[in-house]
């Protein structure tokens, strides 16, 4: 079983040489859904010099941050681009805290000016709109057949990658700096995890909750079932895991992840949410 951990920081100017910081506390809170907004990641690293604060905390800098179990592979968690940094004090630890968002720079860089005829092929427009991003792609074999009418649209490739989706009843999500297409149904891959008590299944999965406002009744969400693990960067949203428990036994399609823990102490896990897959 693994416990002793490793987590490490690479900062600096995307396609350049980083700088990497380990072998100092390092604290992350990262939140992953399959949702089209970016996913962001706080991060926390203690008692950095101010020289290399200064040089890390640059909006638009690189991070890759890796984590896991030194008797393991130490795999990247989480990859992004900078948004804000900090420097606080706190008793005798100075901190930089660093906000991170996964795919932030090619989103907003990816401007169109596009028009389509009727009945162009779906899949053209979404390898243009993919394309203009700028990041790596899967799943785009679940696109087919023609756009229905013609299409015309300025602003970003994003937006209109997502329109000509919903025409299809598919999504987008980005994860690690790689676009995912989804369907409702299938997983985007499976992790090849089983998860149990022995394996790493560190709670009893438990059913999600669907309770939108105060005023309404509490009820289960269909076939919704939370449970946290160890951190295996393997979990991400859209991704599938069999586990194995006393509440629950089947495939789980992740819908949204929490990777939370430091590299000293504390919590070191994966808050796992997901759909049972029929």
């Amino acid at each position: 079983m693994a416990f002793i951990r490793k987590v490490e920081v690479t900062i600096g100017p995307k396609g350049g040489n980083g700088k990497k910081i380990d072998g100092l506390k390092i604290g992350f809170k990262i939140e992953k859904t399959d949702k089209p907004e970016p996913n962001t990641s706080k991060i926390q690293i203690y008692n950095l010099s101010e020289k290399t604060h200064n040089e890390i905390c640059i909006t638009g800098n690189h991070c890759t941050l890796k984590a896991g179990y030194k008797d393991e592979k130490v795999t990247a968690i989480f990859f992004g681009d900078v948004v804000k940094g900090t420097r606080t004090k706190s008793g005798n630890d100075f901190i930089t805290e660093l906000e991170v968002k996964d795919g932030r720079v090619a989103l907003f860089a990816g401007q169109v000016s596009v028009s389509y005829a009727k009945d162009t092929d779906a899949l053209t427009i979404v390898q243009d709109m993919i394309s203009a991003i700028g990041l790596p792609s899967k799943g785009t074999d679940l696109v087919s057949g023609t756009y229905p009418g013609s299409y015309s649209g300025i602003g970003q490739a994003s937006v209109i990658l997502q329109e000509v989706l919903n025409k299809f009843s598919l999504r987008y999500t980005i994860q690690n700096e790689m676009i995912y297409i989804l369907n409702e149904e299938d997983p985007a891959e499976s992790t090849g995890l089983k998860l149990t008590p022995e394996t790493g299944l560190l709670t009893i999965p438990q059913p999600l909750v669907d309770k939108t406002k105060e005023t309404d009744t509490a009820k289960d969400a269909p076939n919704g079932w939370s449970f946290n693990t160890l951190l295996f960067p393997e979990l991400i949203p859209g991704a599938s895991c069999e586990v194995e428990s006393s509440t629950l036994n089947g495939v789980i399609k992740i819908t949204k992840t929490v990777f939370s823990g430091d590299n000293w102490d504390g919590d070191f896990i994966a808050e796992i949410e997901g759909v049972a897959v029929k």
